[in-house]
């Protein structure tokens, strides 16, 4: 009888690839610099600023190519015109499996009204693992990630959340639309013209992937343990959520809805920076030059700036970059992606607290394909700390105290 659990390969060696005691590889808070992978997935590149999908620049890809086909690129690491039967069938199981359990629909109906919708969908996403793997191949989970599937649930359920929110009924999607279109249908309950669609799959585009981001690392290290990708998305979107990654987005927003005029927003932005305090939308990790994805996004808000409140929210965001630029940039601080995205995503009809949902739709292509990638040549993840406490304190007894 064959076992249940998996076997470990013939030539396995528990001492391959031992790191020597003690590490002499140099380490930071937040581990800085630090190599954890190897990847042809996509390059940020730090020292010109530069951002590649595949090789591929990623301006070639945001001018003309739909979001399915940067996924395909993405996940499959090929080129959608070089393989277009293979696209094709990419797409067919991509779009298929949007309908959700009715047991999902009802769990998030469930939920108390004023529940942040990122809460909505890492409840909605662990649940529907319930329904996709098979109890008893959880063992042999890490199979799943062949497919590629829950990119096209997370856009679903995004989609109810927003309906949900808006005391929508549920829709029935239509696999034979894009997934752009299917959410932005979901959420206008009209359907969307040419143009938001194209918009939409820009952002998606312009998020697909960004490095070994808190989300997406933590996806990597989830998936070395060859958990099942529910429980990773899961990890993926608590990474998510906090202020400083998907949530900086929604605090965007909301900045430029409070602050309502460009004066008081210039003044605003003055006093934020005499007090020592950090703007919302400044900043990155790894660029200290501008980011290529807003000067990709620059062109497209006047478009769609067309009504005088979206005048207005867009006036609001050019003082705040004008005046923070001016002491900003000579420190290599310049606007991150999440700046401009906010007033994009929210001309889409986008709510603050929805836009770290639309965001995690874009971001699950690139999370897949490291994930896919890294268990080809799967190592769990586990470094080690630097101990800084002390050694020498004794335990004191009951009876001694």
């Amino acid at each position: 009888m064959a076992s249940k659990f998996d076997l470990f390969d013939k030539d396995f060696d528990w001492r391959s690839k031992q790191v020597e005691w003690p590490v002499t590889t140099p380490t930071s808070q937040g581990l800085s610099g630090v190599i954890a992978s190897e990847t042809k997935v996509a390059w940020a590149n730090p020292n010109t600023g530069e951002l590649f999908y595949r090789g591929i620049p990623v301006q070639e890809l945001a001018d003309s190519a739909t979001f399915e086909e940067v996924a395909y690129l993405l996940v499959e690491g090929k080129h959608w015109t070089k393989y277009p039967e293979e696209f094709q069938s990419f797409c067919f199981r991509l779009h298929r499996v949007r309908q959700m359990p009715v047991e999902i629909l009802n769990l998030i109906a469930a939920q108390p009204a004023d529940t942040h919708p990122t809460r909505l969908l890492r409840a909605a996403v662990s649940a529907l693992g319930c329904f996709d793997i098979i109890p008893h191949d959880n063992l042999k989970a890490h199979h799943h990630w062949e497919d590629v599937w829950i990119i096209s649930q997370v856009e679903a359920l995004v989609g109810h959340i927003a309906r949900y929110r808006k005391g929508l009924k549920p829709l029935i999607s239509d696999f034979r639309q894009s997934l752009a279109k299917d959410l932005l249908y979901m959420i206008l309950n009209t359907r969307p013209t040419k143009e938001q669609v194209k918009l939409l799959n820009l952002l998606w585009i312009l998020y697909a992937d960004h490095g070994l981001d808190a989300p997406t690392f933590t996806g990597l290290v989830v998936g070395s343990t060859k958990a099942d990708p529910y429980y990773n998305i899961v990890a993926g979107l608590g990474a998510l959520r906090g202020p400083l990654i998907g949530g900086a987005a929604e605090r965007v927003i909301r900045m430029f809805i409070r602050l309502r005029d460009a004066n008081v927003a210039r003044a605003w932005t003055e006093g934020m920076l005499a007090k020592g305090y950090i703007i919302p939308g400044f900043g990155h990790r790894v660029f200290r030059q501008p980011d290529p994805r807003v000067e990709i996004m620059r062109k497209y808000l006047p478009e769609f700036a067309k009504d005088p409140e979206q005048r207005l929210l867009l006036e609001v965001a050019t003082s705040i970059e004008d005046t923070a630029s001016f002491y900003l940039n000579p420190k290599g601080i310049y606007v991150n992606i999440n700046f401009y995205s906010a007033v994009l995503f929210h001309f889409l009809g986008a709510e603050p607290e929805m836009i770290p949902c639309f965001y995690a739709v874009g971001r699950m292509a690139g999370l897949i394909a490291r994930v896919r990638e890294y268990l080809k040549n799967n190592r769990l993840y586990r470094p080690r700390e630097k101990y800084t406490g002390k050694t020498d304190r004794t335990y004191i007894t009951m009876e001694e105290r």
